[in-house]
């Protein structure tokens, strides 16, 4: 259920992109954000900064599309949601000396300081490059084309980046040995 409620708000877009207009899309993912958010509270399930980002990015340049009627502002919003996403990580690794990553995973998963910070400096490269390809498409091309990249593209890329994120993870895991001893 938690990866649906992740999913919906692009599933929903999509559709409604299909179906109607970009400006019917962008309020329906508005709503769409907004209802991950408090779907996710309602099953107790932890709201992360990268939701927070995500929600307040679609509301805020969702609004201006809609008040302006100009699809720029929502092509936009994607570029700008992985920019905030690198400077986060930046941040993160510069001002506390820690990878925000470790913060979130390091309980789950134990990996060296070197990891950590090679997997969070992987993450803030592939951001900013999404983020540039996000503006090339969305300058351009059609607004289908950057439709498709906005909704498979980036799913797309995504996923094969965090499969070679947990690579690296497994690579680098330090206690295989107990994972062992809790699988038997």
């Amino acid at each position: 259920m938690l990866l649906v409620l992740e999913y919906l708000p692009i599933i929903l877009f999509f559709i409604f992109y299909l179906m109607g207009d970009i400006f019917i899309a962008t309020g329906v993912l508005m709503l769409g954000t907004v209802l991950q958010i408090v779907g996710m509270k309602f099953m107790r399930e932890p709201v992360t900064t990268r939701h927070w980002i995500i929600m307040w990015g679609v509301l805020i340049f969702g609004s201006i599309t809609l008040f302006l009627r100009d699809e720029w502002f929502v092509k936009i919003k994607v570029t700008v949601i992985y920019i905030a996403i690198a400077l986060f990580l930046l941040i993160g690794m510069w001002w506390k000396k820690r990878s925000p990553l470790q913060s979130m995973l390091g309980s789950e998963i134990n990996l060296p300081l070197f990891a950590w910070r090679r997997l969070t400096y992987a993450w803030v490269v592939f951001t900013l490059a999404l983020a540039i390809i996000n503006l090339y498409i969305a300058e351009q091309m059609s607004l289908d084309a950057w439709v498709n990249f906005k909704v498979f593209g980036t799913l797309g890329a995504t996923l094969i980046f965090s499969v070679f994120s947990g690579a690296y993870m497994f690579k680098h895991h330090t206690d295989r040995e107990k994972d062992a001893e809790e699988i038997e």
